[in-house]
């Protein structure tokens, strides 16, 4: 991942239920991690998740797993800005362990469409979120 700007970073305490049988996080639990940070994020910033008439859905997300995580740990998920487009927007994503902070254990991107949920079709960015991506 190159320089971005960071958007958040979330903190998630591994749970001992996110381990799988070969002894380290289960690779669908990333998956959350990343939804939590992201959420956490879009709320920082104002975008209401729940009942919202419009707001992101999920079109892409890649991750490549470099190094496994087991418990006990602390994830830190680091954000970064990355592609704009009219409906869409591209949160880049690096994670690390509190522990351990020098070494990438994952990263990847999500891809992400603003819809409106009524019609199910892409609508404009809110200007104010277009705003804070276009200042990073």
């Amino acid at each position: 991942m190159t320089d971005k700007t960071l958007l958040n970073t979330a903190r998630i305490p591994v749970r001992w239920g996110d381990m799988d049988s070969y002894g380290h996080v289960n690779n669908i639990i990333y998956m959350q991690y990343l939804e939590e940070a992201r959420v956490a994020w879009f709320e920082r910033v104002g975008i209401a998740m729940s009942g919202a008439p419009q707001g992101p859905v999920v079109l892409q997300t890649q991750h490549t797993y470099l190094k496994p995580v087991v418990h006990p740990a602390t994830v830190v998920v680091e954000l970064h800005a990355g592609a704009l487009g009219r409906s869409s927007l591209v949160v880049e994503h690096r994670l690390t362990t509190l522990d351990d902070p020098d070494t990438v254990y994952g990263e990847g991107y999500c891809k992400l469409v603003w819809i409106d949920h009524r019609s199910g079709r892409s609508v404009a960015l809110p200007e104010h979120l277009r705003a804070l991506l276009s200042v990073t």
